[in-house]
């Protein structure tokens, strides 16, 4: 199972929708593996993250073509917690290598998927290479109620029939609005809530996953 967490507006909650997924899915002793497109991922669970990346991963590994052996992928999996990897996105200075290496981007995370679930933060998916994918895999829109997101969603080619909905106090759209909007199927909700933003503020997201990323419903 590959799980691709997008979304079409940044600052929506999606790289934090995705890390907490595949801490779920580790404690439920499934052997996960995040893989990092968009950078964030190491800052948010917590590790050290200097401001000038230095170690390779994802982005690195796809950027060198068919001369680097296929299964040299797993050397760069980091371990962050029991049953949970990271593959952090790198040294590449910008996403555009994913664009011209979509081949070697699917067959990294289809080796990956056979050893357990793979959840991609995928951030705003320029290049949609979530359309790449083939079964079985798991294209998530990550949304809030927001009237500017879903314009925008209106705009970009979905899929959006799975979407987690982080539901913000004050919003005058609902559910079902949203869902009539992108024309989604399934809706899971996440409620905002400030000790998810102390939870990445502190690192302890791994270690103390807050209630409401414990809540919603996994994609399966």
């Amino acid at each position: 199972m590959i799980v691709w967490y997008w979304s079409v507006k940044g600052g929506v909650g999606t790289s934090v929708v995705a890390a907490a997924t595949a801490v779920r899915l580790a404690a439920d002793d499934r052997e996960a593996t995040l893989v990092d497109l968009t950078g964030d991922q190491p800052a948010l669970l917590g590790m050290i993250a200097g401001s000038v990346p230095s170690e390779p991963g994802i982005g690195d590994w796809v950027a060198a073509g068919d001369g680097v052996a296929a299964d040299a992928i797993g050397r760069l999996l980091e371990d962050v917690a029991p049953g949970l990897r990271l593959l952090r996105w790198g040294t590449q200075p910008g996403a555009e290598v994913l664009n011209e290496g979509r081949r070697r981007l699917v067959l990294a995370l289809e080796m990956l998927a056979r050893m357990g679930p793979v959840v991609v933060d995928a951030g705003l998916d320029p290049f949609e290479l979530r359309s790449e994918l083939a079964e079985p895999h798991r294209p998530v829109c990550v949304l809030r109620a927001c009237y500017l997101a879903l314009t925008r969603a209106q705009q970009v080619s979905g899929p959006y029939d799975r979407v987690v909905l982080v539901e913000e106090p004050g919003r005058a759209l609902r559910t079902r609005d949203v869902a009539s909007a992108v024309g989604a199927s399934n809706v899971e909700r996440v409620a905002w809530d400030p000790r998810v933003a102390r939870s990445v503020d502190a690192g302890t997201i791994v270690s103390m996953l807050p209630p409401p990323l414990r809540r919603f419903e996994l994609p399966t």
